[in-house]
């Protein structure tokens, strides 16, 4: 289970610099992956973006507090590098925190696919309660993105991840959960398993590829739904173009989550603090284990 943990962390956050450098593109021709600079000279080839860096603030919370604590993590997002391209709903909330707003006067009504991107931590540490993933999700939502959308985004990709490390993926089961926050995000997850056999252009035409979480977590999962492997997906989700930084990384953390680190190319390993970001798969598996002796008793 730890390559899994493993495959998950270094998934999203080798998935986001590949998708870095495409950000905004309409769509992408791509025969290889491979990292590269940002064309507007703000980030080097190999560097994530605000994607991996809320990721790590929530993976490093979860790991001092060992159950998840909002302050906390309100606090961790107080240090923000605004340079790793913030979407303007975090960079609003945080703003706030910055100013002395506690977590629960934070968070802006928006849809946006902030929460959604960093969530996977939570189902890491806690898939052995899909229940609890769901609040957990829901409330880290909530300290920057309170939309519907925007919550029900942060728990597909939280149920998903604990599903898939439990080798017991449920599409049925995971619309459940999702259509509780907002029923649109759950039908448009449905439809791109529907046309999964179609190629990426046309889905992303379908789903559609902006920031919002309607149009990139389903997106996602279209990529995970229609691909074999972690290349292929990652693949799939930069030739879509648009938010290809946080479609890469959720669907590297699915791929990630449910092959494990080992499936993933040597050649594609060499993303920003590499080593620290397996060091904290590690704590993450730890903290579950901490977790599940207790539960045990």
């Amino acid at each position: 289970m730890i390559d899994q943990f493993r495959g998950c962390i270094l998934g999203l956050a080798i998935g986001d610099a590949l998708g870095m450098p495409y950000e905004g593109s309409d769509s992408v021709d791509l025969n290889e992956l491979a990292f590269r600079d940002s064309p507007f000279g703000d980030l080097k080839a190999g560097e994530y973006t605000d994607d991996t860096e809320q990721t790590i603030m929530l993976a490093e919370s979860i790991i001092e507090t060992i159950y998840f604590s909002p302050e906390n993590f309100a606090e961790k997002l107080k240090r923000a590098d605004f340079r790793r391209r913030y979407g303007p709903t975090s960079r609003r909330a945080i703003s706030r925190l910055q100013m002395g707003a506690s977590w629960k006067e934070s968070g802006v009504e928006s849809d946006t696919c902030g929460a959604a991107m960093r969530v996977a931590p939570i189902g890491l540490v806690y898939h052995f309660n899909y229940s609890l993933v769901e609040n957990y999700c829901s409330i880290s939502s909530m300290i920057t993105h309170k939309g519907r959308g925007a919550i029900a985004g942060a728990v597909a990709v939280g149920v998903a991840v604990a599903m898939l490390i439990n080798e017991d993926f449920n599409l049925e089961e995971l619309l459940g959960f999702v259509s509780k926050h907002d029923s649109f995000l759950a039908e448009k997850i449905e439809y791109a398993y529907e046309i999964r056999d179609k190629d990426e252009r046309a889905a992303a035409k379908e789903i559609g590829n902006s920031i919002m979480s309607y149009d990139v977590v389903p997106l996602a999962f279209y990529c995970f739904f229609s691909s074999k492997n972690y290349v292929e997906g990652v693949k799939k989700a930069i030739k879509c173009g648009g938010d290809t930084d946080t479609a890469a990384a959720i669907t590297g953390a699915f791929f990630g989550t449910r092959d494990g680190y080992s499936s993933i190319p040597e050649a594609l390993r060499k993303v920003e603090n590499h080593d620290y970001l397996l060091q904290l798969a590690d704590k993450l598996y730890e903290t579950y284990l901490k977790i599940a002796s207790i539960v045990r008793k």
